[in-house]
């Protein structure tokens, strides 16, 4: 069950419900790459010039990513500057996500809470090592990947386990499903998960623009024929989770409820980066086999595709969801509806499979099927697969279900080295929390601060 939910995401997405909005309203926030981060126009040449990259735009943050309440947190100042940003970013996110679930930071202390962080960037630590005679102090500790997951449980004193993930683009996926596996085995009580991507260097827009991985256009066009690679994008969120069984002990209040996630590689595919539908396949209906559904039967309405933009990736991906859904199946539905939130917000990366989840957990609330941006004429690679599928660009009413079947939906999440990750998310009904009530109460309004004075 999550019980407790935060992002940060580019375009004022700052909240779930903000994201959710900024989707509905097919907002288009792209922008150029802010002159803080890097000179982009240092870096512009045409395709495969040497250290060169022909991307100018992206889905980047303009606030500085530098500001950071140390004292919040009590870390001395000379030891926050030596931080990566990403590590600030995560402390203020689970933070969040910790007020948002409801539990109090004090009753958490010395617990089995669990940390799993997905990430797949380190700017940070390439920036200082420029400058080696004027390296920090707190420099090891301060960039080394694996404090980003040990910072969180060493500020907040969780004594769980603390894992930093790095499966490329389905890192924090990863971490969720390595999250609800403690949850499961009974290692600990509550789970954070956790992911994170900042862009501020060239590096990896120049060596994936190498390799033709990067839109010139900085769009992710999902699907779409004029598709011709990803946008890249920023983010940070982390989610706080309980089993079920306990999250209805504790009284808590349940977000969204994952039914299933499931792990996989490609193995040997024609290239590293190249993915592999049959791997695909075979992931999504081990994961609804694991979840106790018939993957014909009772197949979810929506789909969040991986939905790159990629014109490799999309007639794959879009391969395996028809072959795992509609092969070998005589059942004719409504058609499942399928979406990319990349197509809005760009590719998050290390935090992209978060974006996506977050998106389908207020869609399965607010029983709306979102629109997807920047589709036009479909992809003719695609097409063969789209018989039963959807791809809408408006926001479509969720499909009536029978009684007692419920909302449903689907993440994909893949990293370029070939971890595949897929996730079933269902609406909690709150008809069934031992909590709920039919009448308002009223409340006192309580303010907090991290002390009196604030």
């Amino acid at each position: 069950a999550i019980i407790g939910t935060f992002c940060r995401f580019h375009g004022g997405a700052n909240t779930p419900s903000k994201l959710w909005d900024l989707l509905i309203e097919k907002r288009d926030v792209q922008s150029s790459i802010p002159p803080v981060r890097f000179n982009v126009d240092a870096f512009i040449a045409v395709m495969d010039k040497n250290g060169c990259t022909d991307v100018k735009k992206a889905y980047l943050w303009a606030e500085d990513t530098r500001l950071f309440d140390a004292s919040f947190f009590k870390i001395n100042p000379r030891e926050a500057e030596a931080m990566d940003p990403q590590q600030r970013l995560l402390l203020e996110a689970v933070y969040e996500a910790t007020e948002t679930s409801g539990l109090p930071m004090e009753d958490l202390k010395g617990s089995d809470t669990a940390v799993y962080v997905g990430c797949m960037t380190g700017y940070y630590h390439e920036m200082l090592m420029r400058e080696p005679q004027d390296m920090p102090k707190y420099m090891a500790t301060g960039t080394a990947r694996s404090i980003l997951s040990n910072r969180i449980s060493y500020l907040f004193d969780w004594k769980g386990p603390s894992m930093t993930i790095d499966t490329a683009c389905s890192s924090s996926l990863v971490a969720v499903y390595d999250a609800v596996t403690a949850l499961r085995n009974g290692v600990s009580r509550i789970a954070c998960a956790g992911g994170v991507n900042l862009i501020l260097g060239p590096e990896m827009m120049i060596s994936e623009s190498k390799l033709h991985m990067l839109s010139p256009t900085g769009r992710s066009r999902m699907w779409d024929a004029s598709a011709n690679g990803y946008a890249r994008g920023e983010g940070v969120a982390a989610i706080m989770m309980k089993t079920l069984s306990q999250a209805l002990a504790d009284g808590d209040h349940i977000e969204g409820i994952i039914r299933e996630i499931g792990v996989n590689s490609d193995g040997r595919t024609n290239g590293i980066t190249l993915p592999s539908p049959d791997a695909q396949k075979v992931l999504i209906r081990h994961t609804y086999r694991n979840a106790g559904l018939d993957v014909f039967k009772d197949r979810c309405q929506f789909f969040e595709a991986h939905g790159t933009g990629t014109p490799a990736g999309d007639p794959l991906e879009g391969r395996a969801i028809h072959k795992a859904f509609f092969d070998g199946s005589d059942i004719v539905n409504e058609p499942m509806y399928v979406g990319s939130v990349k197509t809005a917000i760009g590719h998050l990366e290390g935090c992209a499979g978060f974006a996506g989840m977050i998106k389908v957990i207020e869609a399965v609330k607010t029983g709306i099927i979102p629109p997807n941006q920047l589709f036009e004429t479909l992809n003719p690679a695609v097409k063969p697969y789209t018989s039963n599928l959807k791809l809408p660009v408006e926001s479509q009413p969720w499909p009536k279900l029978t009684e007692g079947f419920p909302r449903r939906a689907s993440v994909n999440s893949f990293g370029f080295g070939g971890t595949n990750v897929h996730a079933i998310i269902e609406q909690f009904d709150n008809l069934y929390s031992e909590s709920s009530v039919n009448e308002v109460i009223c409340t006192p309004l309580v303010l907090s601060a991290n002390c009196e004075l604030s």
